[in-house]
């Protein structure tokens, strides 16, 4: 972890103002979409300052520190694919990984946005890989969840991916999946302090496993809770003292685990709506802010019944979220 990181641990920690208890948080929906023309929010993110970056409809969205929504650039991924975990490197580029549920054509790709609005291809993945979430080291290094081949891809700087971890834990359920007839593993993805390891959830199990990390490689991975309270588990993001908060889309659900590995549900209910993905605030005046995005793919697709509610929203937390490598 750098030190202008460290600092804004030692910072936020010391800050006086925290709640000490939130009874009944309440959901404030910042933006809401439309479904029947596939406004879909799947992945939401944030830069130092303060500005919200999402996925949807092939695109990169942002909510502007003001409250204006704006496209900043379409993705040009082939047609059936969908754009999922977003991320704002080291560069200032916002990286966007693509993947396609069914179908033949190659989807698996990592893209970058400039801060001009030009996107490139930064790398590709095999055409079976649903490459899902993404998180940066310290050495501006990619690491990106294989939700279909239970892996973790690394890719350096360059946008070369290898195959930096897998193993059966990181695997979907081919019998019971949450998605009838496609199993996804390995989803949601966050370091944890100085980088000693890297958490992941896995979709169908409803487990968070932990990957210990020495000089950047991997040293064998253990689970750190399993709950029914986490199937559909989806993003995740660290507090400063080691709370990790779930989005599970399946549960209209924001759990967490605790660093000993009790599992509990923050939020539920309405107007969450199969939330997918989890950020915290960066600025003084958000750090007790966690954004969501309410993905609602499971009743826009008929899976659960009920009409899709798909928003941008945001719930106070008791305390700021662990700083993101930059």
């Amino acid at each position: 972890m750098r030190l202008h990181s460290i600092m804004s641990l030692v910072f936020a920690v010391s800050l006086l103002s925290a709640p000490a208890a939130l009874a009944s948080p309440t959901v404030t929906v910042l933006d809401s979409f439309n479904p029947a023309v596939g406004q879909l929010p799947e992945s939401v993110t944030t830069d130092d300052a303060g500005n919200l970056y999402f996925s949807m409809s092939l695109a990169l969205n942002e909510l502007t520190i003001d409250k204006q929504l704006v496209t900043v650039a379409p993705i040009p991924a082939p047609a059936g694919a969908s754009a999922l975990g977003v991320k704002v490197g080291p560069d200032g580029f916002v990286y966007v990984v693509t993947a396609a549920f069914g179908g033949t054509t190659p989807s698996a790709f990592v893209w970058r946005v400039s801060p001009a609005k030009q996107v490139g291809l930064f790398a590709t993945l095999p055409a079976e890989s649903i490459p899902n979430d993404l998180v940066f080291d310290d050495d501006r290094n990619l690491y990106v969840t294989d939700s279909a081949l239970g892996q973790i891809w690394k890719i350096d700087p360059q946008g070369n991916p290898t195959v930096w971890f897998a193993d059966p834990l990181l695997l979907g359920n081919s019998t019971n999946s949450v998605v009838p007839g496609r199993p996804l593993g390995a989803n949601g993805i966050a370091f944890g302090l100085f980088e000693r390891a890297l958490y992941v959830s896995n979709t169908d199990y409803g487990r968070i496993v932990r990957i210990r990390v020495h000089h950047g490689r991997p040293q064998g991975i253990e689970v750190v809770a399993t709950s029914d309270q986490l199937i559909g588990a989806d993003g995740i993001a660290f507090d400063i003292f080691g709370t990790l908060y779930v989005a599970v889309n399946a549960g209209d659900r924001i759990g967490t685990v605790s660093p000993f590995g009790t599992v509990s549900t923050f939020i539920e209910g309405s107007p969450l709506d199969a939330p997918s993905s989890v950020a915290f605030g960066t600025r003084r005046s958000d750090r007790f802010t966690l954004y969501m995005t309410n993905f609602a793919i499971l009743r826009a697709s008929g899976l659960k019944p009920g009409t899709p509610e798909p928003s941008l929203a945001s719930v106070p937390v008791p305390f700021p979220g662990l700083p993101l490598e930059r």
